[in-house]
């Protein structure tokens, strides 16, 4: 036999219909996501390299350097979207992003730079082992030219516009569309 409610016990709380918890849940589910997806923003936000004003303001000076493959390499927008970035043979992200970036290299304006991995000959050994060998590579085995940029990451993104200004500039792995929807919007003048 039920008990009946008395003073002392209040009347128990009705079932929630399964529609309304289900709606629940997914506005609960949804605000994780967004909450997630702010602090993921904010963190890579606050990660961001600071850009030296006068690589905003005008367009970055050509730094002519070698290449671990022998030539020469101007580093330079040269009326193109460019894409600049640090690595390490030690960095384990890098080993994730490096080789999206050599595909993208076949179409799109790359220039990496191997940031305190050693000698020529230890990058150039790198890039074979991984099969890495589209990439115009820089070997920076003292860190000057990182130093030159502020770079102290990797890996470390600086995306040129075509009149030579870094326009953007981020740490951290990116995705190869993300990296190509950049390079766009840069080539449109957006």
């Amino acid at each position: 036999m039920p008990l009946k409610p008395t003073a002392e016990m209040p009347n128990p709380t009705p079932p929630v219909p399964p529609t309304q918890s289900k709606k629940r849940r997914r506005w609960v589910g949804l605000l994780e996501i967004a909450v997630f997806i702010g602090i993921f923003l904010a963190v890579r936000t606050y990660m961001a390299p600071h850009i030296p004003a006068q690589f905003t303001e005008q367009a970055l000076p050509a730094i002519t350097v070698p290449t671990v493959a022998g030539g020469s390499a101007t580093l330079a927008a040269d009326g193109k979207p460019t894409l600049i970035v640090f690595w390490a043979t030690w960095c384990g992200v890098c080993h994730v992003e490096l080789p999206w970036l050599n595909e993208l290299a076949k179409t799109e304006r790359i220039f990496t730079i191997a940031m305190q991995s050693g000698s020529t000959d230890t990058v150039r050994d790198f890039l074979a082992k991984n099969q890495l060998n589209h990439l115009v590579v820089i070997n920076d085995p003292d860190g000057q030219i990182a130093q030159r940029f502020g770079v102290s990451v990797t890996p470390t993104l600086f995306f040129l516009a075509p009149d030579g200004h870094i326009a953007l500039a981020e740490t951290g792995i990116t995705s190869p569309w993300g990296i190509r929807l950049r390079l766009w919007w840069l080539g449109h003048g957006f």
